[in-house]
């Protein structure tokens, strides 16, 4: 297989499909003779900086990609030092991931590997978890996470990466119902609705207002963060009448709701009156 991987390399090289050989570490020759391990990962390392160097739609690509799996797969294999070992594990993660040969299924073993050889190391744990969630396998991936809790219980992350990830369903539910349950909008752009009430929009533009709502504590503590929209009507003082919410971060609802409650506005006028208008606002809740 190393014999493989650098012949398909020099082929490669040789018919101009790869860049310059510049960027080769010297140290792979030297390191054949010394220790297996980093030369199967230094092929690897070869064989996906050749990969990346080509065109994702290139034939040869996920050959190399496929190539340098196997060197890594190796290197992992013969490894007597457990950096050697993290280190291939931690590439084969790369090789496989959604930028190369986008095997989610492939990742996942290998961060259960990595996870068995850094058994008191979490982040292994917590992609892992992510990667589940991405593939909506939500009861696995709420386990994983839920086992790294049980592993470090006076821990602060296991309870952060728990609570970003019930924030991130309960989110997903309740647009879910939102979607299912929503009304008709009240009026057209620029149109009065049977209660006076103006939609902004088309001549009636939205009155100005910067404010920055106050954000919850745990949430903060928890890295939860995000933007929630609000529908609103500014009555003819512009003071806000009325408040809902139409795309809802469960834990930042009611922060929003408080915050624009509390806004007031310019008044909007029409043909020399203030009238009421309804508009969505964007309250952001952020750690920067």
């Amino acid at each position: 297989m190393m014999m493989f991987g650098a012949a398909l390399l020099v082929s490669l090289i040789g018919s101009g499909q790869v860049a310059s050989t510049a960027a080769r570490p010297p140290a792979c020759g030297m390191t054949v003779a010394s220790d297996a391990a980093m030369a199967e990962s230094c092929l690897g390392d070869d064989s996906l900086r050749a990969a990346d160097a080509l065109p994702k739609a290139a034939a040869q690509r996920p050959r190399l990609l496929e190539t340098a799996a196997d060197h890594y797969r190796r290197a992992a294999s013969l490894a007597s030092k457990a950096d050697v070992r993290v280190q291939a594990l931690e590439a084969l993660t790369k090789v496989y991931d959604a930028q190369h040969l986008d095997q989610p299924s492939e990742v996942e073993k290998v961060l259960r590997e990595l996870i068995a050889q850094q058994p008191d190391d979490l982040r292994p744990v917590f992609r892992l978890a992510k990667l589940l969630e991405d593939r909506e396998l939500t009861e696995a991936a709420e386990e994983v996470l839920l086992s790294a809790r049980r592993q470090q219980p006076d821990g602060v992350e296991p309870y952060r990466m728990l609570a970003q990830y019930y924030a991130r369903r309960a989110t997903a539910l309740s647009r879910q119902a939102q979607q299912q349950t929503a009304a008709p909008a009240a009026g057209n752009p620029g149109e009065r609705d049977e209660n006076g009430v103006y939609r902004v929009g088309g001549p009636i533009p939205p009155p100005s207002r910067l404010d920055v709502a106050k954000y919850p504590p745990e949430a903060v503590a928890a890295g939860i963060q995000g933007a929630v929209l609000a529908e609103i009507v500014v009555n003819e003082s512009g003071d806000v009448s009325d408040a809902k919410i139409v795309r809802s971060i469960p834990m930042l609802d009611d922060a929003a709701l408080q915050a624009v409650r509390n806004w007031h506005f310019a008044p909007t006028m029409v043909d020399g009156q203030s009238v009421p208008v309804r508009m969505v606002v964007t309250v952001n809740f952020s750690t920067r």
